[in-house]
């Protein structure tokens, strides 16, 4: 059989072509709801330093599919989880010890390290009321930071909004916030336009390999835009000042992800490498206040144990390799870490050896300046292999965990953000 010749990459040569393929290149910076509508979410102006404050930072993951908290911190005294779990539960001999009655999965010894260390806060039972048990609207609600009330916007692009005014939005070019994923998520829609650097995870590491490669499409989109220096046209002059800016953005990415000396050994897999990568911008100071990562795969209707705690151990893994990096080069102050996921799983395991959606589960922050300890209470496993974990008066609502990150650290009116009061945790001063 003749072997197919794999084909030249098109590059583009006309204008026309570049608007076309530029909403699929890596680095471009995402608009929001104001920005021309025929290019939202593919390019946008950066910059400002008006968020910048203290420079605190927090990094979101998301967990997609639905992280079970029970086989993440197991309650080991707890006859009911293993009564419910009879072939997917942790034994108590393999976990590692929390306290008398909690261990962490096996597999998540950078939680372990981390929590030794008086890095991790872990706070049990944390959800909301009603959940629908739906991925789409768990989704959307815990990125909303709440219901439809909040249609159109995320918690932290509210927070953008609220710290980044547009008339300062495009005075620097500096992001405020970048996202590693393939599109703008909920939790960074704003109502206005914000300085929001996009790139896709694939890309963190091609990245590293074109640092020295000439970027042609780079090269024609400075040719169009420096042609059209005298354009009268404010949306063309907005869209030349917005392609710019995104080329220098992403050149600076570039060169700071392949020149990044990390303090600490990284794994070799998808969240370890994002997690360098936002490293690396911290450490360049990029000037952003958020960044936003995510993860799938924790819908696991099947083979739960290996599955699990695979991504578990990954999760762990990244983080406390980023925590320890950038405490040794003295910003671990500035930085906490924050996954979540939608829901969490049902309390018994079904036929296929998985678990089904549930409702309450597990969160984590990591950083140096996080006060580490277990929080929140145990829920009461229901009587029944029918019943889910229900949202009571001890439990957390996770609105709590963003109302104490907006007040705490990042140092902006929570309540006007979250469209109420909520109250405020242990795990920030």
């Amino acid at each position: 059989m003749k072997k197919r010749q794999r084909s030249k990459p098109v590059m583009p040569t006309t204008r026309r072509e570049f608007l076309s393929l530029s909403a699929h290149g890596t680095g471009l910076v995402a608009l929001s709801a104001m920005a021309p509508g025929f290019l939202a979410d593919t390019v946008r102006a950066l910059g400002a330093d008006a968020a910048d404050k203290d420079g605190k930072i927090i990094v979101m993951i998301k967990l997609a599919g639905g992280c079970d908290g029970l086989n993440s911190v197991v309650p080991v005294n707890d006859d009911t989880y293993y009564d419910f779990r009879p072939q997917i539960s942790i034994p108590k001999s393999d976990t590692l010890k929390i306290d008398d009655d909690f261990g962490f999965n096996p597999t998540m010894t950078g939680f372990d390290k981390l929590f030794k260390e008086g890095d991790l806060a872990i706070y049990r039972d944390v959800g909301y009321p009603n959940s629908t048990h739906s991925h789409f609207s768990g989704q959307d609600f815990y990125e909303r930071g709440g219901g439809f009330e909040f249609s159109g916007s995320g918690w932290l692009g509210r927070f953008l909004d609220a710290e980044c005014p547009p008339d300062l939005a495009m005075k620097s070019p500096k992001p405020v916030a970048t996202h590693i994923s393939r599109y703008l998520p909920i939790t960074l829609r704003s109502k206005t336009p914000q300085p929001i650097f996009s790139m896709l995870s694939s890309d963190v590491k091609r990245l590293m390999q074109r640092a020295v490669e000439e970027d042609a499409a780079a090269r024609l989109l400075k040719e169009v835009v420096t042609t059209a220096t005298d354009e009268k046209n404010e949306k063309i002059k907005y869209l030349n000042m917005a392609y710019m800016n995104a080329i220098v953005t992403e050149e600076k990415v570039r060169d700071v992800i392949a020149n990044y000396q990390p303090d600490t050994e990284y794994g070799d897999y998808k969240l370890a490498s994002d997690m360098r990568a936002v490293a690396a911008m911290i450490s360049a100071d990029m000037g952003n206040r958020v960044y936003s990562l995510d993860l799938g795969g924790f819908d696991t209707h099947s083979n739960h144990v290996q599955r699990h705690g695979e991504l578990m151990g990954e999760v762990a893994g990244a983080i406390e390799s980023f925590v320890t990096d950038l405490k040794a080069k003295k910003l671990g102050d500035k930085v906490i870490v924050m996954p979540f996921s939608e829901f969490g799983r049902r309390p018994y395991e079904n036929g296929s050896l998985g678990t089904d959606h549930g409702t309450n589960s597990t969160f984590f922050v990591a950083g140096e300046s996080v006060k580490g300890g277990l929080y929140g209470t145990q829920p009461t496993l229901p009587p029944d292999k029918r019943s889910d974990i229900p949202f009571t008066k001890t439990s957390i609502d996770f609105r709590q965990m963003y109302a104490t990150v907006l007040d705490k650290w990042l140092g902006t009116d929570a309540d006007a953000i979250m469209g109420k009061s909520y109250d405020r945790l242990e795990f920030l001063g």
